[in-house]
């Protein structure tokens, strides 16, 4: 078999990591978090100090792993400890009230809605940075999870408490420079307000751009009503990363956990098809989407999309000569995807340009080996450094 990256096979390679290469859920604590996920199946913890991620994967592959960290990491959950703090002592003027939890760990709720238990491996930061360096990555994206977005509160309290998110994650910036970037959690449930909140933080801040939910309160984006957030976006020339929440039918993806498995890069699809349909992309043309988990199933349906859209012009707000495949211009993907057949099947559809390395840190579903996967491709060694990070550099304006 023809090698791949360095000197391994892609057979041996898998065979290596375990054929899908899920890391440890010793390590990673239960899946992408949704509200209805970490309520129901109480986020296991990370491991015991001391065990480095890579002894609790069984990772022994040098010739892969060895050199220098240098991979920028576009999902990667973070959540300010300070917080917990500001929410015991103000939580009811903001919304976010302190909740009873079973087990006495840190619990709060949004709007009165259902209690959300926070994960200590999210507020968690020398062990991440330990992690890191042994994993290759020398800089992540602290993006909040979509748990805490707080769309559940009124546009005031919403962009209150996205306020006082982002000054708590440029802390945590200002500690570490050249190991995070920040990507701005702004309150989608008032578009307008939102614009101002992603302003202040790209501006004010130096965050690099903004994460959003794949729906607001079961609300999705065909509705011009979100432009003036797309304008202002578009303005900043800053990258989007839009990451699945607040999942339809979550009651009956419950058993198994099949929201993360199935809902999640379902709700991305869902979504994304509204904005193209929708015209959203016609409207804002410079627009750019980061799409993680590897882009939903958009990516390896894309003949679908077109092929219905060549079918019927029902319900679409889109030129008759464009087709949704054409809008991967706009778009950009993580490579959470776990093998390294599919990566490089997305390399080959999206484009080398369009994706970037995404661990989905601190979660049992992530895949703490992005980066190796990208070094087993079978590709020049300049489409690897683009992946590992010379896009996340230009995307998000890292000198």
């Amino acid at each position: 078999m023809k090698a791949i990256g360095v000197n391994v096979s892609r057979r041996d390679f898998l065979k290596g990591m375990g054929e899908t290469a899920i890391v440890s859920s010793g390590v990673l604590i239960s899946g992408c978090a949704q509200n209805f996920a970490s309520s129901t199946t109480g986020g296991r913890n990370p491991s015991s100090e001391g065990a480095s991620f890579a002894q609790a994967t069984g990772a022994q592959d040098d010739k892969i792993r060895k050199g220098p960290a240098r991979a920028i990491d576009v999902h990667h959950h973070y959540f300010p400890p300070e917080l917990m703090e500001e929410i015991r002592r103000h939580g009811k003027a903001l919304g976010v009230e302190p909740a009873a939890s079973a087990d006495g760990s840190f619990s709060c709720s949004f709007a009165g809605g259902r209690p959300r238990t926070f994960e200590p491996a999210l507020a968690e930061v020398e062990k991440r940075l330990k992690i890191m360096d042994e994993e290759r990555i020398l800089m992540a994206t602290a993006d909040t999870a979509t748990s805490d977005v707080g769309y559940r509160l009124d546009g005031q309290r919403g962009e209150a408490w996205c306020n006082l998110f982002n000054d708590a994650l440029q802390n945590l910036v200002k500690k570490h420079p050249k190991r995070f970037v920040a990507m701005a959690s702004v309150p989608m449930q008032d578009p307008p307000r939102a614009a101002s909140v992603l302003e202040r933080a790209v501006r004010d801040l130096n965050f690099r751009g903004g994460l959003i939910a794949s729906n607001v309160n079961g609300k999705y984006y065909e509705s011009k009503e979100f432009d003036p957030f797309w304008k202002k976006a578009e303005e900043l020339d800053v990258l989007l990363i839009m990451h699945p929440g607040d999942l339809p039918g979550a009651d009956t993806m419950r058993q198994f956990n099949l929201g993360t498995v199935c809902g999640n890069p379902f709700d991305s699809t869902l979504s994304l098809g509204f904005m193209i349909y929708s015209g959203l992309f016609d409207r804002f043309p410079r627009l750019k989407l980061c799409l993680l988990h590897g882009g939903g199933f958009f990516p390896y349906h894309m003949g679908r999309f077109d092929q219905r859209f060549t079918m019927t012009a029902e319900g679409r707000k889109i030129p008759a000569a464009s087709r949704p495949s054409s809008y991967l211009r706009n778009l950009y993907f993580d490579n959470l995807v776990y093998r390294v057949e599919t990566v490089d099947y997305l390399r080959r559809m999206v484009g080398t340009d369009h994706i970037m390395v995404g661990t989905d840190y601190p979660y049992e579903l992530g895949d703490w080996k992005a980066a190796e996967k990208v070094e087993a491709l079978d590709c020049p060694r300049a489409e690897k450094e683009a992946i590992l990070f010379g896009n996340a550099k230009r995307l998000l304006k890292i000198d």
